[in-house]
């Protein structure tokens, strides 16, 4: 376990202050999720991550995907959890951009159609939220170098539903 040597103490009401840099270097965000457990006589906090071994999930992305011959990303806030991509890729960096990230957090459902922002190396896309009891949770996120359909947009509406209900 790496010591940061920094102190904080616990106020009135139990609580007690993560740091900045020790946020910034996680990537913990106001209203993220925080794991808590005891390990012996230490406390340990974890940023809580969506299960990336989820089944239901990783099936679910890739009947999506393979359904509209689409590339598919199931995503947390700042990584990609599940994905679908038609050319049976591999996906090795798992970590979102900060466009993508900002379009997340700031709960933009974002079509390729409606902005100038290529942010798929000029395929169309469609990045949607997923929200949780009023909190950002993530997103599904469908790109193709094919235009998108009225169809594929439904079928992503109803996805980001079934997701938000399944995680809740």
């Amino acid at each position: 376990m790496v010591k940061s040597g920094i102190t904080r103490r616990i106020d009135e009401l139990g609580r007690i202050v993560i740091p900045k840099e020790i946020r910034r270097n996680l990537r913990i965000h106001n209203s993220d999720e925080i794991d808590i457990s005891l390990d012996g006589n230490s406390i340990i906090l974890n940023k809580h991550e969506i299960n990336d071994n989820d089944k239901l999930i990783d099936n679910y992305i890739y009947t999506i995907g393979k359904y509209l011959d689409k590339n598919v990303l199931f995503t947390s806030k700042d990584k990609i959890i599940s994905y679908y991509l038609v050319d049976k890729k591999r996906i090795e960096e798992k970590s979102l951009n900060s466009d993508i990230m900002y379009i997340i957090e700031n709960r933009m459902t974002i079509k390729s159609r409606d902005v100038n922002n290529k942010l798929f190396n000029n395929n169309h896309y469609i990045i949607s939220p997923i929200i949780i009891n009023g909190d950002i949770y993530g997103s599904i996120i469908i790109y193709s170098e094919n235009e998108i359909l009225i169809k594929d947009e439904t079928i992503i509406e109803f996805s980001k539903i079934f997701l938000e209900n399944y995680l809740e």
